[in-house]
């Protein structure tokens, strides 16, 4: 009897697990964590599996060492959405060549101190992770 149940409830727990995979297969945004704010970019750790980034950046600041980072050019719109804190976004991103945003919201004359190479447009920005569907 005891077997049984432990049987049954691992084959809840497996098949939970995998239910819900399944709901979040088709969830394009990814976790983006805000290392550092320069007054002409934002720069971001994408923490996917995925290398969409600089495959290993050292902040020239404290010598911390990140891997999979990004440069984004709208610095206002980011410190809107998360108060200028160093919070973890959702993004849809994007690589381009773009240096600067259409429409600029602080005239910058600083230059970033070595920013990572890798250049990201995000489609889409969300302060929560993708919500699994419930069928």
């Amino acid at each position: 009897m005891k077997k049984t149940f432990l049987v049954l409830v691992a084959s809840l727990a497996v098949f939970s697990f995998s239910s819900c995979e399944k709901c979040l297969k088709d969830c394009e945004l990814i976790p983006a964590k805000v290392i550092r704010y320069d007054c002409d970019r934002v720069i971001f750790q994408l923490l996917t599996r995925e290398m969409l980034g600089d495959n290993t950046w050292t902040d020239v600041n404290n010598g911390q060492v990140y891997h999979n980072v990004v440069s984004y050019y709208n610095t206002c719109e980011i410190a809107a959405i998360t108060n200028g804190e160093y919070n973890t976004i959702y993004v849809k991103a994007e690589k381009t060549e773009q240096s600067h945003p259409v429409d600029e919201c602080i005239q910058c004359q600083a230059i970033s101190n070595q920013p990572p190479v890798t250049k990201m447009i995000f489609k889409e920005i969300s302060t929560e992770p993708c919500e699994p569907v419930i069928d």
